[in-house]
């Protein structure tokens, strides 16, 4: 593979000056990453991904309180009562020998009611607590899916920082090239004007050239620098750290790739099977529940005044409570119809993705194709471009080619730089979409 081939000609081939230029304004005291080691760092400090693995926790939480309830529970139950007025009963009248048929009101009890029970409730049989369980599991690992493809955004977007910072460095590295040319160039013809060989214009026009190439080297070094902060803030690194990228070449050859499932597709497969779980949920609420109980306290009597008195008596019981839902307004109904759609919905949502990943692997994989193709031919034309600038020069010094001309051979060569650095904007990019919809972002 040809990819950055003649940039790591040029590299060899120009003079210690571009470093010196190079060194000036990158720091030597920078920390160096590689790209592998950027993402590494991002997986273990993006603050993203901590809020994702974060998520998990509090789903694997509800589960845990999911399971919970069919654990007994125990309350303890402490009731103080002070009648202000003792509340009416109503006996028979003929108890105190009344007519029959008839009632007589009575106030019984003592003004001061003191309880203190224990109670324990023990779940027997409880489908919709059982399905529960089941659906909260299902939504642990839906939120793993969810962190999964928070990871890959992290991945994608620190490759893409990194990527950029790469192409701005070999932006860098052409414009000292460049720079030295030019600045060559206008000591020459100075020279050359000052033997009346050429106009002054000339040399004006060369100096324009070389003010305009400084211009822009401020302003891609300026850029690049703005790629760096964003490399740090998504690995998680203070602004204020130093900073540098290793200059590699990371193409991959993309057949080397396996196609797998995707994190759409897994988080889709997912989703239905929650959805079905959360069916047979509604379904469970049809069913009966059964539960046990029981209670031991005490119970005491006061009364208050000159006979005053406080007595207490032990109070226990045991029972079962059988809960059979008839009607419930059709609300379970419509839940169900709901459930039932949404899990349509799904289905045809998972038709969509597969069919869209389907083509995106096709028309991606031509894409790469054709911008690997194109950085391998301007690679070349770059050598072209730069063996006529230097057989322009040396006609120029030989006085068979203008400045007209010299200009010109520079532009090209310039532009043919140009659509080096476009095409491997192309060819990154390409390659990130290429293992984002084949599943490759996360090794």
């Amino acid at each position: 593979m040809l990819v950055n081939t003649y940039l790591y000609k040029n590299l060899i081939s120009v003079s210690l000056l571009i470093l010196v230029m190079i060194l000036n304004t990158i720091s030597l005291k920078a920390q160096t990453l590689s790209l592998e080691q950027c993402i590494n760092t991002a997986l273990q400090h993006n603050r993203n991904i901590k809020i994702s693995q974060l998520d998990i926790y509090i789903a694997d939480d509800k589960h845990k309180e999911m399971k919970s309830n069919l654990l007994p529970k125990l309350n303890g139950i402490i009731d103080y009562r002070y009648y202000t007025n003792l509340p009416y009963q109503l006996l028979p009248a003929s108890v105190f020998g009344g007519p029959a048929g008839t009632y007589k009101e009575g106030q019984f009890g003592t003004p001061q009611n003191l309880s203190a029970n224990l109670q324990l409730n023990i779940p027997v049989y409880n489908p919709t607590t059982f399905s529960k369980i089941q659906t909260s599991r299902l939504s642990i690992e839906l939120t793993e899916i969810q962190k999964t493809k928070t990871d890959e955004d992290v991945v994608l977007e620190v490759s893409n920082a990194y990527y950029n910072a790469q192409i701005l460095l070999n932006q860098l590295a052409f414009l000292d090239s460049n720079i030295i040319n030019a600045a060559i160039l206008v000591q020459t013809s100075t020279l050359m004007f000052q033997q009346q060989v050429l106009k002054g214009t000339d040399v004006d026009r060369l100096q324009l050239q070389l003010d305009q190439l400084n211009t822009q080297r401020a302003t891609v070094l300026s850029q690049y620098r703005q790629v760096l902060n964003a490399v740090k803030f998504l690995i998680g690194k203070p602004l204020t750290d130093s900073l540098d990228i290793v200059f590699e070449d990371t193409t991959i050859d993309i057949n080397s790739l396996d196609k797998k499932v995707t994190t759409d597709i897994k988080l889709i497969n997912k989703k239905l099977q929650l959805n079905n779980a959360e069916l047979s949920g509604l379904w469970y609420t049809h069913l009966p529940t059964l539960s046990i109980y029981g209670m031991y306290g005490t119970t005491g009597y006061g009364n208050t005044g000159n006979n005053s008195f406080f007595k207490f008596y032990p109070i226990s019981y045991i029972g079962a409570q059988l809960t059979i839902p008839i009607f419930n307004g059709m609300i379970t109904k419509h839940k169900i119809e709901q459930k039932i759609n949404e899990i349509k919905k799904t289905n045809i949502q998972k038709e969509l993705v597969t069919e869209k990943n389907n083509l995106e692997i096709t028309n991606i994989r031509l894409q790469y194709q054709a911008s690997e193709s194109n950085v391998n031919i301007i690679a070349g034309q770059i050598e072209l471009a730069r063996k006529i600038y230097s057989n322009t020069v040396l006609q120029n010094k030989q006085g068979i080619a203008s400045i007209t001309d010299l200009i010109m051979s520079d532009n090209s060569l310039r532009e043919a730089q140009q659509n080096y650095i476009v095409a491997l904007v192309d060819l990154r990019k390409s390659e990130l979409e290429y293992k984002r919809v084949t599943g490759n972002l996360l090794k």
